[in-house]
Parts: structure tokens; sequence; C-alpha cells
């Protein structure tokens, strides 16, 4: 994921006052996850399938991931749709900005993909109601409305099973405006990360999880201060080094290109129920 915005974001959150009083309403529960540990499939399972499809996601829930990592933006005619990139180019065999076409026009693409099988691009909807009771959402929100968002998350009763990921000041403000409860996830600014002015940090902006605290004094302050700390490790070169330096650190969580493998990692080395 794109980190520039977030660490914009909570800049703009710690010397802002007002912003800031907003925040201490951000700190939501997390939604419940059967293990102390959890695992998050990066945009799905999609070493397996195509990113951002019904098939990743449903793979992601098979091997029994906590979390599924998703990115939200919004077509022309305002649906919400799953997409990482601002266009569709990369990832389809199509072309243009998603918002600049309509959903009827994103239902016609297909999805590249390496078995040659035909996979379209889900809407928000889909994905909702397919992971509800099965798998909790990351959501990694692009561009989209958070009043309608939040609408369809509470339409299919998923409100207590999403976190989310602003990527810019106005997203944080408007998700603390429509639906405070719900707990963000962002980056700690850099100028941040000593022992002083983390504490300092944290009583000014009130986040559920942070993802780039390396460090174990300050991954403990963290969690003395009931912060959890997800790191993103994803990448085709992830394996049980890099997984297991990092258990060793005492963080909650890992983002992860290869779910399978780490779960079963993390059962062998018995941070997670057999």
């Amino acid at each position: 994921m794109q980190k520039y915005w977030a660490f914009i974001l909570i800049i703009l959150l710690t010397c802002s006052c007002s912003i800031s009083v907003d925040a201490q309403q951000g700190n939501g529960a997390l939604p419940h996850s059967s293990t102390a540990f959890v695992v998050i499939a990066h945009r799905g399972n999609h070493t397996v399938y195509p990113e951002n499809t019904l098939e990743s996601i449903n793979a992601a829930i098979e091997v029994g991931a906590a979390y599924v990592e998703i990115d939200v933006r919004e077509t022309k005619d305002s649906v919400p749709i799953l997409m990482h990139d601002v266009t569709v180019n990369r990832t389809t065999n199509g072309i243009g900005n998603v918002s600049a076409l309509m959903y009827n026009e994103l239902k016609k693409l297909s999805l590249k993909s390496a078995d040659g099988k035909q996979y379209q691009i889900p809407t928000l909807e889909e994905v909702l109601q397919l992971c509800k009771n099965k798998i909790n959402i990351y959501l990694d929100f692009k561009m989209a409305s958070v009043k309608k968002v939040w609408e369809q998350i509470q339409k299919i009763g998923m409100q207590h099973q999403v976190i989310v990921y602003p990527n810019n000041i106005d997203q944080y403000k408007q998700w603390q405006q429509v639906a405070s409860q719900i707990p963000i996830i962002t980056s700690v600014p850099e100028k941040y990360l000593t022992d002083d002015k983390l504490a300092q940090f944290f009583a000014n902006t009130k986040v559920a999880v942070v993802d780039n605290l390396y460090q174990p004094n300050l991954i403990k302050i963290a969690q003395q201060l009931g912060i959890k700390v997800w790191l993103d490790v994803e990448s085709a070169n992830e394996n049980e080094t890099v997984w297991g330096r990092y258990v060793k650190m005492g963080i909650n969580g890992l983002q992860t290109d290869k779910p399978k493998e780490l779960i079963s990692y993390l059962k062998n080395m018995e941070e997670l129920p057999k």
C-alpha cells in the first residue's frame, strides 16, 4: 500500500487541536478474531486468484486468514467496487480511470489471470455479503463516498467486522463524522518514532492499529496503550525468516501475500491454535 497520504494524515491530525478531539473518538473496538495474532491476506489470496476478486477473498477465507485487505473505489455512477489502482489498465483487459467508467462498463471487463479463466471486478456489496461472519475486512479506502460505503456495511450487518485505512485527511474526518465507532489503522510519522514522542503522539491521535513500528521498545509502548501493531510484509520474497523476525518482536499481526504458508508457519510455532 501507498503510505504517503497516511503520513500526511497523521501529521495533520497531531497538529490540529480540533481534529485531535475528533480523533479521540476513532479508537473503535477491533473486530473479533479467533486468534490473538492476526493474519491479513493482502488483496485476498491473490497469488492463487486475481487480486481483489471474490475468488481471491474466498481463498483467503478457506485458508483461515483473520482479515482480508481490499481496496475500494467508486465508479462514475457512484458504485463502490474493488480496485487498487486509479485505472483498470494493469489488472484488466480495459483502459481508463475507474472514476470515469460506468459500472456496466466495468462489468464487461475481464481481470487478467494466470489460469486464463474469466474473473470480474466485484462490487463492495458483493464482497461484504461474501465476508459476513467468515472473515474481517481491512478496508484500504482509496476513493469513494464514506456515507455510501458505511450504508452498505450496515445494510449487510458488517459494522463489527471492518477496520478502515484512510488515505487522506478528508477521508479520516468523514469517517469520524459518519461512523466514529469504526476502528482506524494508519502509520506513525517518522518524527514520533522515539520513546519520548510516541506516547505523546498516541495521546493526541487515537487509532486502533499502526503499521510501521519495528523497534521492540516502540511496539511495547503502543501495546501498553491498547494499540495493536500489524506490519506489512507482503512480497514475493517473504518467508519464514522474515516472519520469524517480526513475530519475535511481539507484534500482533502481519499482512501477507502468502496467507496459507504464514498460517502454517504460525501453527508450527504455536502462535496460532492447530
